[in-house]
């Protein structure tokens, strides 16, 4: 039933809120004449849940597009704040569509009109307005000023930067704190000389601060460490905040600014964030000035703060700025506090490659705090002096497993300097009665250059414990075995499986008879990783008898050396293994014939095809038979349609039905 005018505009000035919104509803099927009369009268309503729906309804007219006009003309509305909200908001979802009414609505008469049109214009977010937004800077009400340059900011449009900074020039607090918002937005580069004039204004003191260190150029680091010290609290922790962010971008300008003042007075200001409840945020960058400052006498609260997750790291740089500036100064506290902050300081000396602190480093080593000996360690590896070897050495013999672990690196990192040394301090220990120093010492010997240490390392894959023979075979891994080609070969005999792996995948890079009968012996291994290493590494040898080798493991009954065999067959010979790898579409394993149909769909010849389609569109593994009808689209095209449509009508697997189903959707389509 239709309901008529008279009935909708009665129900409409119902005093009943469901009465008139129920009218909206009955409104959707009326004429598009009708809807937008009645909208427009409802856009006032006094409840906003009716202004909601009136406004939803005539957005979904298309003929709102052409009244965005008549929607303007409600912004005059000074007696309904409801209708001029409405307007609004229906000017915004306009979007683009409303661009040239509000273009011309901003040389309105109406001060407020032209307010609502720049807020407008800056929820539409379009570009394009950015011009009429540059004009509206210099309206004669503060507060369309102000809108102005609030969007200008929202819109981040650094086109509108010249005319934000000639608009600061005028006498309107509001205007210029609004401006160095909309600036910090926008965040494009501020010649920070056409806003530091404006110091002495109090109220813009945050503000400017903010701005800055936001946008500000390197000129600006000098006004941002002054305002460290401002007599107003909230300038200064701007200013450490913004301070914080400008350094980011001009890290040797915000040093050369803090050199240039008295540090003392500045860093006692800053420790007052660290003791206080204030933000997390301050107080890292506080840390960070700190840091900057490089003032010894706040070593201890950072030393406090190291257990603060969020400020451990900034603490730690900060420590290290001090240490290398004042190195004797944590030295000196380093008795003054306990063992856990000794080994953060140990941390920061290696950090800071504070070579004063190697008398304190040695002694820590025989600490009775495994933290502070493991750190201790870490250190004596990174400041690179060898006379450190003998006390690591001792370490690796008498400390606790983890610093044993500890010491072995850092003998590793000083090796690389010292390898002779570092031999001559570790071979002895090879001799250990210790499982695990033997371990780490041929750890240590593995990653050394000199020529020499291939013989301890032959040594020890002769030794008694698995877990030193596997470091040892290890430590062949990276580097030339040719001289001692005997030990690995007798380690394909080991009794631990990892050994006798990683000895076939070391041959890999060495040549010669001895070398392939190793491997072919390595191929008979009960264990199926030691065959498949022994076949990639006759993959890399290359040659008649490595390819018949290989073959010959192709119908392996295990699954995983079987693929392995044919992967590094396709390796060896390309497209030429294609009789073999038909061969193995017989194979039990259905992961066996899925990893041959990923080799077959790049193999150039595709004559395998034709013989094999009603084997493997049938195959009794659902997940070959989904494998196959993909290959098969991939191989033979829209000709492939006609396998998939009468597998499908015995398909019972519901994931291969619908994958073939959509196969065939994407060859009709």
């Amino acid at each position: 039933m239709v309901i008529g005018k008279q009935e909708l505009t009665r129900a409409l000035n119902a005093p009943d809120e469901e009465m008139r919104l129920q009218a909206l509803h009955q409104l959707v099927d009326a004429e598009p004449q009708l809807i937008a009369e009645l909208c427009f009268k409802a856009f006032g309503d006094e409840s906003w849940r009716v202004r909601k729906e009136a406004i939803a309804l005539f957005l979904r007219q298309p003929a709102s597009r052409d009244k965005a006009g008549e929607v303007a003309g409600l912004l005059y509305a000074e007696e309904n704040a409801g209708l001029r909200n409405a307007a609004v908001e229906i000017l915004t979802r306009l979007g683009r569509v409303a661009l040239p009414v509000l273009f011309e609505q901003a040389a309105s008469p109406d001060h407020d009109v032209r307010k609502f049109v720049v807020d407008i214009l800056g929820d539409i977010g379009d570009e394009n307005a950015v011009p009429a937004l540059i004009t509206a800077l210099g309206d004669e009400d503060s507060n369309v000023r102000a809108a102005a340059a609030e969007n200008i900011g929202k819109l981040k449009a650094a086109a509108g930067v010249p005319a934000l900074l000639d608009a600061m020039q005028h006498p309107d607090l509001l205007l210029q704190f609004t401006i160095l918002d909309a600036l910090s937005r926008i965040g494009a580069p501020v010649d920070a000389a056409r806003l530091i004039c404006f110091r002495q204004e109090k109220l813009l003191r945050k503000a400017l601060v903010d701005c800055l260190g936001a946008v500000g150029d390197a000129s600006a680091a000098g006004e941002l460490v002054e305002c460290l010290n401002d007599s107003m609290r909230n300038v200064r922790e701007a200013a450490t905040l913004a301070l914080g962010r400008f350094a980011e971008r001009f890290p040797q300008a915000t040093r050369d600014a803090l050199r240039s003042v008295d540090p003392g007075p500045l860093a006692s200001s800053l420790s007052a964030y660290l003791a206080d409840g204030g933000s997390p945020q301050l107080k890292q960058a506080a840390i960070r000035i700190l840091g900057w400052l490089a003032v010894a006498d706040v070593a201890l609260p950072l030393l406090d703060l190291l257990d603060d997750e969020f400020l451990q790291r900034d603490c730690l740089q900060a420590l290290g700025e001090i240490a290398r500036v004042q190195p004797a100064a944590l030295l000196q506290i380093w008795d003054e506090v306990d063992n856990r902050h000794r080994a953060s300081l140990a941390y920061v000396f290696a950090e800071a490659d504070c070579q004063a602190a190697l008398p304190q480093l040695k002694a820590a080593l025989t600490s009775e705090h495994p933290q502070l000996q493991r750190m201790a360690a870490y250190t004596l590896g990174k400041l690179g002096r060898p006379e450190v070897l003998p006390e690591l050495a001792a370490a690796l013999l008498q400390g606790a497993a983890d610093v044993q672990e500890s010491a072995a690196q850092a003998l590793i990192d000083l090796g690389a300097l010292f390898p002779r040394q570092t031999l001559a301090e570790v071979a002895p220990i090879l001799q250990s009665d210790d499982t695990l120093q033997r371990r780490l010492a041929v750890t240590v010997l593995g990653r050394l250059t000199d020529a020499s240490i291939s013989e301890q390392l032959c040594l020890a894959l002769k030794d008694p414990d698995a877990e030193v023979r596997r470091a040892a075979v290890r430590a062949f891994e990276s580097r030339d075995a040719g001289d001692f080609l005997g030990s690995i070969l007798l380690a394909l005999t080991d009794e631990d499986a990892e050994v006798r792996c990683t000895a076939a995948e070391i041959l890999g890079r060495q040549h010669g008879d001895d070398v392939l009968a190793g491997l072919e012996l390595a191929l008979r291994d009960e264990d199926l990783w030691v065959r498949c290493a022994a076949l990639r590494s006759l993959g890399r040898q290359g040659g008649e008898r490595a390819r018949r080798l290989v073959e010959s493991a192709c119908v392996d009954t295990l699954g995983m050396v079987s693929i392995t065999a044919l992967e590094t067959l396709v390796d060896m010979i390309g497209s030429q293994a294609c009789e073999q790898l038909v061969a193995a579409l017989d194979h039990p394993d259905q992961e066996v014939v899925t990893a041959v149909l990923n080799l077959l769909s790049s193999c150039e010849d595709d004559q395998w095809l034709a013989g094999r389609i009603d084997t493997l569109i049938n195959h009794p593994y659902w997940a070959v038979r989904s494998h196959f009808a993909r290959l098969a689209v991939q191989l033979l095209g829209e000709q492939a349609a006609g396998i998939l449509r009468q597998r499908l009508q015995t398909e019972t697997e519901d994931l291969v039905r619908q994958q073939l189903e959509d196969l065939l959707g994407g060859l009709e389509g």
